[in-house]
């Protein structure tokens, strides 16, 4: 299934996902005014295609674990695909990107340790790596878990919207997660829709405890249940990292200002020589250009921009992106 024969239907089961990755297909039905049959065919078909997939995302600042980190990479010349499918591999990396720009690769880094991070940095980043920055995430003031793509109404949203959590990062180290909390968190990482019995069986429990685990990682903030859809689906065929360098006294309303735009996926403030990395999704080039020159570059206390535009995604949410149909790309998963 390809985002260039998705009609509308597809579209707005797709932004419905986002608002609510474990609603029902019944619900999702009702909520959009579409036949359920018609609904479940196409949501599972979106699934199955990887346009759209629904992954529960551990907060792991909550839990104890360190701030994610981001990390640029430059690459020797004729590595850059090997170096990707080796950041792949690594079970800290969330993301993995190759980019057109000052940098060939991003990746997200999800640490378990400090220990852990130390030992990524200097001992596991392939060696046709020549050069790298390090970002560690201060604040998040915008989550890929909260971007829509905006094809629904008002009334459609308010049906199948959730209950907002507390941004990442914003209690750290408050619950202490159980083992078997882990093992739930690794199994709605690999399908969010998971139901209970599933669940159950995978953790060797009845259906009940499953029910009562699986309530509690999501009310407290454990586990966010997150639908990635590609852009691409929603005519967004332009993706872009926008580094800012901002000064501090305009650090926090730079950050929320543009946090509430709907090109922004993710926007997190950062250490470094830069301040601000917004990850932004956008029709064309010509579009980005609008958003670079009318919205963010007037924004007072925002300085030099460094633009690094989207090669190609190797990783998302913690896993592979499916090849494209060349047969190369990532396999890995975590």
């Amino acid at each position: 299934m390809s985002s260039d024969i998705m009609d509308d239907t597809d579209r707005r089961i797709a932004s419905a996902l986002q608002l609510h990755g474990r609603a029902p297909w019944e619900q999702i039905a009702k909520a959009l005014g579409l036949p359920e049959r018609t609904t479940a065919r196409r949501g599972q078909r979106l699934l199955e295609s990887g346009l759209a997939r629904v992954v529960g995302v551990l907060d792991t600042q909550l839990i104890g674990r360190p701030a994610p980190v981001l990390l640029r990479l430059r690459a020797e010349t004729g590595y850059a695909r090997e170096i990707a499918e080796a950041l792949c591999r690594l079970t800290e990396t969330r993301t993995v990107m190759a980019l057109l720009g000052t940098f060939d690769h991003f990746a997200e880094l999800a640490p378990e340790s400090h220990d852990s991070l130390r030992t990524l940095l200097f001992d596991k980043l392939p060696p046709q790596v020549l050069g790298s920055s390090s970002h560690p995430v201060m604040q998040f003031y915008a989550g890929s878990h909260e971007w829509i793509g905006g094809t629904l109404t008002d009334d459609e949203t308010e049906r199948l919207r959730q209950p907002a959590p507390a941004p990442f990062g914003t209690r750290r180290g408050a619950v202490q997660a159980h083992p078997d909390d882990l093992r739930t968190a690794e199994l709605l990482a690999q399908d969010g829709r998971m139901p209970t019995t599933r669940l159950a069986a995978e953790l060797g429990v009845s259906q009940a405890t499953a029910s009562r685990r699986l309530t509690s990682l999501l009310e407290q903030g454990v586990v966010r249940i997150r639908t990635d859809v590609a852009p691409s689906v929603f005519g967004l065929t332009v993706e872009a990292l926008l580094w800012l360098n901002v000064g501090y006294s305009h650090l926090d309303t730079v950050g929320r200002s543009l946090s509430g735009r709907p090109e922004v996926m993710t926007l997190v403030s950062i250490t470094g020589e830069y301040q601000i990395c917004a990850h932004v999704a956008l029709r064309d080039s010509h579009h980005l250009q609008k958003f670079l020159t009318r919205v963010v570059g007037p924004l007072e206390g925002v300085g030099e921009i460094d633009v690094t535009v989207l090669l190609e995604i190797f990783k998302r949410g913690g896993f592979a992106v499916p090849p494209r149909g060349d047969g190369s790309g990532c396999h890995a998963r975590p």
